[in-house]
């Protein structure tokens, strides 16, 4: 299989807000291919999502502290989600989800099953995330600052 390149363009990635549901802190992004972010009928449906995937992470087998970002990402291909919560002190979990611009109303896991795949816009996110953690967790692990963590956002072109 031969790589399909396409050349880089700058993608607007911001800060949407702070959700507090359940005693969870979900920071959201978006992120666009366009000019400006257009999706809001997928974002509020995601959000309508977020109490029972939440509830979900809550039932795993790793601790958690409820502490999660969310990204909601208009590509080529439809709307990427990516829910990821801090877990087992420094670890990030990461759950995928889909929804087409046809079908707005619709959400389903990523079409790629148990693989988590990450473009190198959403990674900017991932990077701001865990230089915040480090320096509002790992770095005074006795008194961790989460209000510092959840008040350190990005908004940012790249």
């Amino acid at each position: 299989m031969s790589a399909v390149f396409e050349a880089y363009r700058p993608r607007s990635i911001n800060f949407n807000k702070n959700l507090c549901i359940e005693q969870w802190n979900v920071k959201t992004y978006t992120i666009t291919n366009k000019q400006e972010f257009t999706s809001f009928s997928i974002l509020e449906n995601v959000t309508e999502h977020l109490p029972v995937w939440l509830q979900q992470i809550e039932n795993g087998k790793l601790p958690n502290y409820k502490q999660a970002f969310l990204i909601v990402h208009e590509a080529r291909e439809g709307v990427w989600i990516l829910l990821s919560w801090w877990t087992g002190g420094e670890m990030v979990e990461t759950k995928v989800f889909f929804s087409s611009f046809d079908t707005p109303n619709i959400i389903t896991d990523s079409p790629y099953n148990t693989n988590s795949l990450l473009c190198v816009w959403e990674l900017e996110v991932f990077g701001h995330e865990r230089a915040s953690w480090i320096q509002h967790i790992l770095q005074n692990p006795e008194y961790p600052d989460f209000v510092g963590y959840k008040n350190d956002t990005l908004n940012k072109v790249l």
